[in-house]
């Protein structure tokens, strides 16, 4: 029996692995374009590439880019604690 479950979470963790790779590039890439329209808008001087690398360094230092981590933290709680309601009560 608790070898099915460590195969569940072993398969859960490769398709949370897919899903947290998938939605980071996702991210990166909105945040990306809503920089190079903020510049565009702004008709800012100077050069393009340095401020949008600026904003994406901001960006991995930030909350929201740590929060990308619940995709792991959220479904592996759950079956943990499904795991030890349906075996210990």
């Amino acid at each position: 029996m608790i070898i099915g479950w460590i195969r569940l979470a072993f398969f859960m963790l490769i398709g949370l692995t897919i899903a947290y790779f998938l939605t980071s590039v996702y991210v990166r890439s909105l945040r990306r374009e809503r920089l190079e329209k903020h510049w565009a808008a702004k008709e800012l001087g100077g050069d393009r590439d340095a401020f949008v690398e600026r904003g994406m360094l901001a960006w991995e230092k930030g909350l929201k880019r740590r929060l990308l981590w619940l995709i792991y933290i959220i479904p592996m709680v759950a079956m943990s604690a499904i795991f030890f309601i349906v075996n210990w009560s």
